[in-house]
């Protein structure tokens, strides 16, 4: 099926949602050792949820930047298909479950690892533009087209 212009979404809104989940997950990994991890984590694994179960433009990030940002902005330089970025949510998901259940059960450096290894990928996206999760799909794609 042919994706429409209708179809894609400014690529800021991810790079800002980017920058909030850095945020929000660095300040999780400072707490880690508190209650405030658990909730933090569990918050944006709920974002993360949403992005990747209802589509990235509905994801409360990216919403908050398309309704009330951009308005505000010059037009989007560059926009694009949003299967990507989904994927790259929906990954990230896993991960922030991974380290609920560890952390939960006392799996404290799993926690670590996992919630860091998101925050690392949310950063890079953030402070250059280049998305990890997205590039890894566009990889796959790639393989699965010349394995066909």
């Amino acid at each position: 099926m042919a994706r429409t212009a209708d179809d894609l979404i400014d690529a800021r809104g991810p790079r800002f949602a980017s920058v909030v989940t850095a945020v929000v997950l660095g300040v999780a990994l400072v707490g880690v050792y508190t209650p405030l991890f658990p909730v933090l984590v569990g918050l944006q694994a709920l974002v993360f949820l949403i992005g990747a179960g209802l589509g990235v433009r509905r994801q409360p990030y990216v919403a908050f930047f398309t309704s009330v940002l951009a308005p505000r902005l010059s037009p989007a330089p560059r926009w694009q298909d949003p299967t990507a970025p989904r994927i790259a949510q929906a990954i990230a998901l896993v991960l922030l479950v991974v380290a609920l259940v560890a952390w939960a059960f006392g799996g404290i450096t799993v926690a670590v690892v996992c919630v860091a290894a998101a925050f690392v990928v949310a950063l890079t996206l953030a402070l250059t533009g280049f998305c990890i999760g997205c590039e890894g799909y566009a990889v796959y794609q790639d393989l699965k087209r010349t394995s066909e």
